[in-house]
């Protein structure tokens, strides 16, 4: 989907914008910062005092003092004053849902709910201000991609201000050193990926002199088939457009071919053949315990697999590849690019130039000065530096002590806005880098934004119709017309009323 057609896309934000864990929400001042520079002739004027802002947030630490010393640097450098509604992130959800219905909103709240009817009614309701006209007015906000910023939009107005993480996280890792042993070289193609799962699978490739080995470590999720493997022969990620409605990827030509990809390393047993019963966990033992030579995972997984992996087997070797090409080149699966993001009341926010104020804090938190304070603390308590480069203190530095974990949740840049960290090692260094290539070529939800009343109401019983239809033909237990069949039951049973309402809000925010 081309960023043209995303960047209208601003339909029904609340549901998507608040489909992760969103963070707290901390506000502050644009013009409180420094005064204006004296005119000619005449005394500088009196500097601001600083914008009080009340804010609701969680935490699964303890609640952060006001004397917090990253706390009163964050304030010195915005010139606020932040008062926090710490509350446990356990119980956080209740006390979210208990503020919002008594109507006594703090100034920024942190939204923790996956596409909460009571925060949609309270959007339409006009609780929360429309932020949307005002994020070019600050330098630092003006420069978050508008792909992301749209999927936390409703109905065309932007509410919600998104937390920017990163979104296009899946990358491949495969054995190395079992393919040194048989003499099979990097894959280029979705053809070659397959032919080293079925090498892997048969040639005893860790060389002990048993079968005991498979190709293609997979879960009953099927992640890595709807997010990339899917996508990688050109399909959408989650919905795409075809004949000029929304549906969703299993519809698709490409997502067949993919599930005939899956059918095929199955069917030569490349692919572990329970997979329909091993939740990610037990998929990626499989890789870390030596008994699976391929798996597609996050880029945090991945880290944590080859770490695992070196403890069991020391001399393993891992190679890791960004993505592989299809039909339409190289394409990457994306998350949406957001963790949440933090609503402003109304209520507690009675102006607009009141409202600028707290804006304006979270722009100055999005410069490079700012992120450093949210993620890293404080300079030769928390970290030092090396030449240009940021090293944690871990032997000064406690987090959960000094609340840098906390505070780390109000940033709303990403988090490569602040100065750059030391790589810890060579590998880590490139699967953050193929992350970050993949962001670039990231493939976006059509309906990313989009609410289907039918899909919230029916979800888990066409979920079953089709899950149990994608595994039955991967098994060869159905063939293509038995899928197909299952797709019509899908339709009738409330499919068809899902791609006609996604459909209409996809028209409306496009003005059609």
């Amino acid at each position: 989907m081309n960023k043209s057609t995303m960047n209208k896309i601003t339909a029904t934000a609340m549901a998507t914008a608040l489909t992760g864990t969103l963070l707290a929400g901390c506000s502050s001042s644009t013009d409180g910062a420094s005064p204006k520079p004296a005119e000619s002739g005449k005394p500088a004027a009196t500097a601001a005092a600083p914008t009080t802002i009340k804010i609701m947030s969680q935490t699964a630490l303890d609640p952060i003092k006001d004397d917090n010393p990253i706390k009163l640097e964050i304030e010195k450098m915005s010139n606020t004053k932040l008062e926090f509604t710490w509350v446990p992130a356990t119980a956080y959800n209740d006390k979210f849902n208990a503020t919002l219905a008594s109507g006594e909103l703090p100034q920024v709240m942190l939204a923790n709910t996956a596409r909460n009817a009571n925060v949609v009614n309270a959007v339409k309701a006009g609780a929360f201000w429309e932020i949307g006209p005002y994020l070019k007015q600050f330098p630092n906000l003006s420069k978050m991609s508008l792909d992301v910023i749209n999927t936390a939009s409703y109905e065309g107005k932007i509410f919600l201000l998104p937390r920017f993480r990163d979104g296009a996280r899946h990358i491949i890792a495969y054995r190395k050193d079992w393919a040194k042993n048989l003499g099979i070289a990097e894959p280029k193609t979705l053809d070659d990926l397959a032919k080293m799962a079925k090498a892997f699978t048969e040639n005893d490739p860790d060389k002990n002199g048993k079968n005991d080995t498979i190709g293609y470590a997979e879960s009953v999720s099927l992640d890595a088939l709807s997010r990339d493997i899917s996508v990688y022969f050109g399909g959408p990620m989650n919905n795409g457009i075809m004949n000029d409605q929304v549906v969703p990827n299993f519809l698709t030509p490409e997502y067949f071919e993919g599930m005939k990809w899956y059918r095929s390393l199955y069917a030569g047993k490349a692919i572990n053949q329970d997979f329909a019963l091993l939740n990610t966990a037990q998929q990626g033992e499989l890789f870390t315990k030596g008994k699976a030579g391929i798996i597609i995972s996050v880029d945090s997984n991945q880290k944590t697999y080859q770490k695992d992996l070196l403890k069991v087997d020391p001399s393993s070797d891992v190679g890791f590849i960004q993505g592989l090409p299809g039909p339409k080149g190289l394409r990457a699966s994306t998350t949406g690019g957001t963790l949440g993001g933090y609503l402003f009341a109304k209520s507690s926010i009675k102006t607009e130039a009141e409202l600028l104020k707290i804006l304006g804090f979270f722009d100055k938190l999005s410069s490079p000065e700012g992120m450093t304070f949210a993620y890293r603390g404080i300079k030769d308590v928390d970290y030092k530096m090396e030449g240009n480069l940021l090293v944690p203190n871990v032997t000064l530095s406690d987090e959960a002590k000094t609340g840098t974990a906390a505070f780390r949740e109000l940033a709303v840049a990403h988090a490569n806005v602040g100065t750059p960290l030391k790589p810890d090692s060579p590998v880590n260094e490139l699967i953050s880098s193929m992350v970050a290539a993949n962001e670039k070529i990231a493939v976006f939800d059509v309906a990313g934004a989009l609410i289907s009343t039918t899909k919230n109401e029916k979800g888990p019983e066409l979920d079953k119709i089709k899950a149990d239809a994608i595994v039955k033909f991967i098994m060869g237990q159905i063939d293509e017309a038995g899928y197909k069949k299952a797709l019509e039951d899908w339709k009738k049973a409330g499919g068809d009323k899902v791609i006609a309402e996604l459909t209409a809000e996809y028209k409306k925010a496009q003005g059609k």
